[in-house]
């Protein structure tokens, strides 16, 4: 009997372990399996994706792929045509271009377009890279030039035809991003921030690239890389008797013609004044022209800016007159700090004049909109101080404000509209626009030294100022006159001294009185210049005159008409002399082609 209870009560207890076994197992069996995701057909929601972008609205297909459905549908076609890329059993070329294009339109990382494709980072890698040998095939069939004939852009302006009639595009450099390994950035480090390459193009007058070299590092100076596009085997080649526009930094080469140096030759610089000579002239066309690569490159660089979150400085923002005025208080502060070196603020200062204007106005401020406005700020300073520089134009230092007739007021806003805002008008916080703008540059005008002090000439003025001396002009004449009395009455008894004094003072009135003769003499010529009505008679015998340095009759006869219509530069003319006459001629001829 014992016996057979004690084996019941082993099997009850070794049945008992097994279930708490198995119950164990069955637990640990659950912790270990996760849940399984639900099952997800990628090539369907791959093709549904590029689908969306492709066959959705415009906007969404340029937002995403930088191109318009059908201009990628023609670079398919191109690209296969040409037997440049060919499809594969695992990816078609619409889905090969469509990667390339999403790449480099949104420079995302192969593995972040990989997940979004469901494809692997190996997979995207390679086929980007067949796309993008294929795209650079196409470079002898796009960027090419396209004729040799005179571009239509210049044959129909008179501006340039027939004196540019052998000019068939122009070149320059630009800076584009690079990246780079770290022991050679040094060498793509340049003007810009950052590392770059420097990318020379030319382009033609209709806007088409016709030749482009990149890689070069940005350090490199443009006519070395210029040279370099010359001397690579199918590199850059200029047309027999043909001719690019580049600037100053090419140089004249055969088939390179740059600008005049040291002559005004940017747009802006001819706004305000025409050009004076026939270099002038021919800086201005050839500026006029060669914007024609500017406007390339920014059509290119404003396609491939789309979509990015960085902050444009295009962005439009509204400054109201308290932002204006709490802008120029901090700058001027910040320049008393110390903050203003070679005449420009760091970037610290703008940050700070954004931060302040965010919280005190409650609108979103940023540093570049307070760059654009300084942009705005040193062209209005500019337009002040050549309107005070200008004859017939005064200064009231009292109310800030630039003074004129009302004649002068009348021609001045007919030739310069905007100038109005400027004349008969105080202009409001000039002290703090003149600390924030002004000229900070040391030109050591005021310097000397003790070797400076004693080669100064002696002129017997006790220490007095050129400026004392010139307002005293008539004191000085009155004195020279007392002094001459007294030199007739003394005798023998005066001091050496008081004669060397006294003939210093007669040598100093001399060329005073010499001084004011010779300004009387120009003032009776001026006023006769400008006495009575112009003797045409005179003018046509003096224009006709002209016959003798080569001019025709008829150029003479365009020129007399165009004197008679203006008649203060007809007495300009007639005062000029034989070769200011012909100078103006010259300008004059060249202003009407």
């Amino acid at each position: 009997m014992k016996k057979k209870t004690k084996a019941a009560i082993l099997a009850s207890v070794a049945s008992v372990l097994l279930v708490g076994v198995a119950l164990l197992k069955k637990l640990r069996r659950r912790r270990r399996e996760l849940p399984r995701a639900p099952y997800v057909n990628h090539a369907a929601e791959r093709d549904e994706y590029i689908n969306s972008v492709l066959h959705g609205s415009e906007r969404h297909c340029v937002n995403q792929l930088r191109m318009k459905p059908i201009a990628f549908h023609h670079l398919c076609h191109t690209l296969t045509e040409g037997e440049h890329i060919c499809p594969t059993v695992h990816m078609s070329v619409t889905e090969q271009v469509f990667i390339f294009l999403h790449i480099i339109g949104h420079n995302v990382r192969f593995r972040v377009m990989g997940s979004r494709i469901y494809r692997s980072t190996e997979t995207v890698h390679r086929y980007f890279k067949i796309v993008l040998r294929g795209v650079l095939k196409l470079y002898r069939a796009l960027i090419r030039l396209r004729s040799e004939d005179t571009p239509p852009e210049i044959r129909n302006s008179r501006r340039f035809y027939p004196y540019f009639k052998d000019y068939v595009g122009a070149i320059d450099g630009t800076h584009v991003r690079a990246s780079v390994p770290p022991e050679i950035q040094g060498r793509f480090r340049g003007r810009k921030d950052g590392t770059t390459q420097n990318v020379l193009a030319a382009i033609s007058f209709d806007l088409k690239f016709t030749y482009v070299l990149a890689g070069w590092e940005d350090s490199a100076h443009d006519s070395r890389v210029l040279n370099d596009a010359f001397a690579r085997t199918g590199g850059f080649s200029i047309p027999n008797g043909k001719f690019y526009l580049g600037d100053a930094g090419y140089g004249n080469k055969n088939g390179i013609l740059s600008p005049y140096r040291s002559v005004r030759y940017h747009l802006k610089e001819f706004s305000d004044r025409p050009p004076e000579n026939a270099q002038e002239l021919f800086n201005l066309r050839h500026s006029s022209l060669r914007t024609t690569i500017e406007r390339g490159f920014g059509v290119v660089k404003k396609l491939m800016s789309k979509g990015k979150e960085k902050v444009s400085g295009s962005k439009q923002f509204r400054w109201l007159p308290p932002m204006h005025e709490m802008m120029l208080k901090i700058l001027t502060e910040e320049a008393g700090k110390g903050n203003k070196p070679s005449n420009t603020f760091r970037a610290g200062s703008f940050a700070l004049v954004a931060k302040e204007i965010t919280a005190h106005f409650g609108v979103e401020c940023h540093p570049v909109f307070v760059e654009n406005r300084m942009r705005t700020l040193r062209s209005m300073w500019a337009t002040i101080q050549e309107l005070r520089r200008k004859s017939g134009f005064g200064w009231d230092e009292d109310l800030k404000m630039i003074t004129c007739d009302a004649k002068t007021y009348q021609e001045e806003v007919m030739a310069h509209r905007k100038h109005a805002e400027y004349l008969n008008k105080k202009i409001e916080f000039y002290d703090k626009l003149a600390i924030v703008m002004g000229k900070d540059t040391a030109t050591g005008g005021f310097a000397k030294s003790g070797v400076d002090i004693e080669n100064e000439p002696d002129n017997g003025d006790n220490g007095d100022s050129a400026e004392f001396v010139a307002d005293n002009v008539e004191e000085c004449v009155v004195e020279k006159g007392k002094n001459a009395n007294e030199s007739s009455t003394t005798g023998s008894g005066i001091s050496k001294s008081r004669k060397r004094g006294r003939a210093a003072s007669n040598a100093d009135d001399s060329v005073l009185t010499d001084l004011s003769d010779q300004l009387k003499e120009i003032a009776v010529a001026l006023k006769e210049i400008n006495r009575g009505p112009v003797d045409y008679t005179t003018l046509y015998n003096e224009v006709m005159a002209m016959m003798a340095d080569g001019y025709s009759e008829d150029m003479l006869a365009t020129a007399f008409d165009h004197l008679c219509e203006n008649e203060k530069t007809a007495r300009g003319f007639l005062a000029k002399n034989a070769r200011l006459r012909k100078l103006w001629l010259d300008g004059y001829f060249f202003s009407q082609i």
